[in-house]
Formats: structure tokens, sequence, C-alpha cells
């Protein structure tokens, strides 16, 4: 998802603005909000909105650019809350459009 992040900490470093207070602002854990501007993982569409709102910078028009579609982004951080099961799931269904998704890879005839 490119630089997002970056772009989030420097605005951030502009307004003097912690992690905490960032935190504070949209109702999430401090710890949260670590994550995303290091990279280890991605908030959702709507909060990367929301982070830019806050900061008065642009963000989604960026994400979009970046990846192509900003519904890339929201499936990749749906993905990345999914179960290794619920992914696994998700995987089959995806490799075999036929099957249905609903049924789990043992459920198949094949």
């Amino acid at each position: 998802m490119g630089d997002w992040n970056e772009r989030v900490r420097d605005a951030m470093k502009r307004r003097g603005m912690t992690n905490l207070q960032l935190a504070t602002e949209l109702g999430v854990n401090q710890t949260t909000v670590g994550r995303w501007l290091s990279g280890s993982s991605t908030p959702g569409v709507t909060t990367i909105d929301h982070i830019g709102s806050i900061l008065g910078i642009k963000l989604l028009e960026a994400t979009s650019a970046e990846t192509g579609d900003a519904q890339e982004t929201e499936l990749l951080a749906a993905f990345r809350r999914m179960t290794a099961t619920e992914r696994t799931l998700l995987l089959h269904c995806l490799r075999d459009r036929e099957h249905s998704c609903h049924k789990g890879p043992e459920d198949t005839d094949g």
C-alpha cells in the first residue's frame, strides 16, 4: 500500500501529534496506531479516511492511486483479520470459481 503511513507520520510530526493523541482521536489503542505506522498491519479504508481528515491530508486518493482500487485495500485488511481456516476456504473458492464458497475443501467430491 505504498507510503501512506509515511505520509501520516510526516503530518503527525508537523502537527506535533503523538501516536497516543491520534489513537485517542480514533478511539483505538496506541499500539494499534503504532502497528499501522510501522506497516505491520493496515487499517480499513474508512479508518484511513478518518486519519486523513484528522490530519488534514488526503490519504484515500493516494491509497487508490497506489493500489489501483480502494477496494483492494479494504479486501487486504479483511483478509488479514481472517482466521487461517477462513483464509484457506477463501483461497479455495478463488482458485476454483465453480466451487460453492459455502463448502470447504473437504466437502468437494473430487
